[in-house]
């Protein structure tokens, strides 16, 4: 049983910074507690960036400390940065990943992703499309004529472009989208000195923490683009200290909502495909991906390390244990029907409180007194262990 957790917790290409993240966690923590019949409080956040939860059940107590680690700074310079210029960039990485191959081994691996690749060009060429017609017949209707009225119709459109890039541009993040992408691809190709030393920085911390922090368990998460950071930054700290997972706590890894197959399909991604094998290959750690149907902005029966469908949980692939869970088992069916088509909050259910008990929930492997190797080995995951009281049910010495 665990009593002492700290968790690490690496965010997608997310604008959100430590503060928009605990309120988010303090108020799916009240879910989680009533959905499993729990108590659980979680302090301010510290000034190093972390806060503590307590959680208790009948007969369990579980102190965790939860630390993001951090870099919306970094997202929001990208989306801060001169727009002519970014969808120049944007074109460039378009076409990088059509010419490279890379979208068709998306429509292979996932039809779904291939779609989200497109969306945020696809957005572009519709609000210039639509600013262009839209210049175009304003200029006719001032009765303009010649070089005044092509003047005309270009300044409107740009107008137009703008206008429709603010509304309904930002509602469907389309910059953020695009710098996504223009950013993933500096990264892969190493032109991100700011995400290199931040990572070098998140080695470091997890590095200091394992080595003297007094725990039962560490659980490295990556959501989203944060999964492929948390493959590289493990990485860095293993070349560090290759016997990172033996000094004491339980070193797991937990992979969610994720994309590590955005970059690793890619031809210049093989120092990523390294990173993934490397910590699938290391025998100290556990690493298990959580994968859902319903979640567009991920990869679906789809290994990240074997870069191939996979078949069932029986399928002998290499580490990662890929786990199929459903939302619909997570969320009460109005939930589920109002968000049915809101892919960006399905892609971030991973992370929030379950309504119902199910086999996956966020919470319970974060703040509850389960090993995550435990819960996701178990067939029913939490729901073979907790009773309906919030009270371990299983051996409070049992290991699988």
């Amino acid at each position: 049983m665990i009593a002492r957790r700290h968790v690490f917790h690496v965010a997608g290409y997310d604008p959100y910074d430590v503060a928009g993240q605990h309120r988010r966690f303090r108020r799916e923590l009240t879910k989680f507690a009533a959905t499993w019949g729990v108590k659980a409080s979680a302090s301010e956040v510290t000034q190093g960036g972390a806060w503590s939860v307590t959680t208790r059940g009948q007969n369990w107590t579980v102190e965790t400390v939860y630390e993001p680690l951090d870099w919306h700074d970094i997202v929001l310079a990208d989306l801060a940065r001169p727009a002519l210029g970014q969808l120049a960039a944007g074109a460039v990485t378009f076409v990088d990943f059509v010419a490279s191959g890379t979208f068709f081994r998306y429509i292979a691996a996932s039809h779904r992703y291939a779609f989200f690749f497109l969306v945020p060009f696809l957005d572009l060429v519709l609000f210039v499309a639509a600013g262009a017609l839209a210049g175009y017949l304003l200029a006719g209707a001032l009765m303009l004529t010649g070089t005044w009225r092509a003047l005309a119709a270009v300044a409107l459109a740009a107008a137009g472009i703008a206008a429709l890039m603010r509304w309904p541009g930002r509602r469907w993040r389309v910059m953020q989208g695009l710098a996504d992408w223009i950013f993933a691809r500096d990264y892969m190709l190493g032109r991100r000195p700011d995400m290199e030393a931040r990572l070098d920085r998140f080695a470091t911390r997890l590095i200091d923490c394992v080595r003297n922090e007094k725990l039962d368990e560490v659980v490295v998460i990556g959501h989203s683009l944060g999964a492929t950071f948390v493959v590289d930054l493990l990485t860095r700290a293993l070349a560090r200290d290759p016997e990172l997972g033996r000094h004491g706590p339980a070193l797991a890894v937990l992979t969610i909502g994720a994309t590590i197959p955005k970059l690793a399909l890619h031809p210049a991604g093989g120092r990523l495909r390294d990173c993934a094998n490397k910590v699938a290959a290391e025998p100290s750690l556990f690493w298990v991906e959580y994968q859902s149907r319903d979640d567009a902005i991920s990869f679906y029966k789809f290994h990240p390390v074997a870069l191939r469908a996979v078949a069932s949980v029986s399928d002998p692939a290499p580490p990662p244990l890929v786990r199929r869970v459903q939302f619909h088992e997570m969320m009460t069916a109005e939930d589920f029907r109002r968000y049915r088509v809101s892919f960006m909050r399905l892609h971030y259910q991973f992370v929030m409180a379950n309504a119902k008990r199910a086999p996956y929930d966020f919470f319970m492997i974060v703040c509850g007194p389960l090993p995550l190797r435990r819960i996701a080995r178990a067939p029913g995951g939490p729901l073979d262990a907790i009773a309906a009281d919030g009270a371990l049910i299983e051996p409070a010495g049992a290991d699988a």
